[in-house]
């Protein structure tokens, strides 16, 4: 189970997009990017808890919440956010967690004071810095932050320039040889085909980041966003390398979904989605 020891087996989350209980923090930006989903803080907590104690349940050695941990990234969202994994009992070392684009739509730093305030047990394990490295018996992960601070009408990432070069490192790094390496990121590292979408929701450095995972067969990659669960290869041959998780926020009340993975030799091998 968690704690220390070998990883054999991960869950993943994703898209939380936790609210503050206090409704009259609701503003017009909070109405605009939920325009789809009910304005319900307690049934958003409810649910995230119940992924992580799905978790548990299936003998998950490590949880990565890849993502819009927050619908706005206020420090009352992180807080409530944080509350939840505290209570869940689920070690902190045996978390990663990565920020996505509704985690920056209130300011730049929101990610950088959560972590080192309702989040600061789980910044060792988390994206806290680039090249930040998480070395689990028998895995390797590397979890990289593409969000960025924009307006609510915007939803797209950015690898930024330090921390590509800062991964490119960390995946060929000798001392890793020989041991599966797993990178998170909110975005998924591929552009979208429409220029006006990508300027919109697309990930700025996406072609470097693919053209890294062309390079290094020995890495896959595990991102949110999407909503959903996606299985994508890396120059259209080979095995599937990159994987999309279901957004928590959207699973039915009492039926928490997670995304497993089987962790052997070769990397990960996804066990498929599990629903409590």
């Amino acid at each position: 189970m968690f704690g220390s020891g070998r990883v054999s087996r991960i869950a993943h989350l994703s898209d939380v997009h936790t609210l503050e209980k206090e409704r009259g923090a609701y503003g017009w930006g909070v109405k605009f990017v939920s325009i789809h989903r009910p304005l319900d803080a307690e049934a958003r907590l409810r649910k995230f808890g119940r992924a992580l104690g799905l978790a548990k349940a299936m003998g998950a050695h490590h949880v990565v919440v890849s993502g819009d941990l927050t619908e706005m990234g206020t420090d009352a969202q992180f807080r409530a956010f944080a509350d939840v994994l505290d209570a869940s009992g689920v070690a902190p070392e045996s978390v990663t967690l990565v920020p996505g684009n509704h985690d920056a739509y209130t300011t730049g730093d929101a990610w950088t004071r959560a972590l080192a305030g309702p989040l600061r047990a789980y910044a060792p394990s988390s994206a806290a810095r680039h090249g930040q490295v998480v070395e689990r018996g028998g895995v390797v992960i590397l979890p990289v932050d593409t969000s960025r601070f924009q307006n609510v009408a915007l939803s797209g990432g950015e690898l930024h320039p330090a921390a590509a070069e800062a991964l490119t490192r960390r995946i060929q790094d000798a001392t890793f040889r020989g041991t599966p390496v797993v990178v998170v990121t909110h975005h998924p590292p591929f552009s979208h085909a429409r220029r006006l979408w990508q300027f919109i929701d697309g990930l700025r450095g996406a072609t470097r980041l693919v053209d890294v995972l062309a390079k290094s067969p020995h890495v896959q990659l595990l991102h949110g966003h999407m909503h959903r669960a996606l299985d994508r290869l890396i120059g259209g041959i080979g095995d599937s390398r990159v994987f999309g998780a279901p957004a928590t926020v959207e699973d039915r009340e009492g039926h928490p979904r997670i995304r497993l993975y089987e962790v052997g030799p070769n990397g990960l091998e996804s066990a498929g989605i599990v629903t409590g």
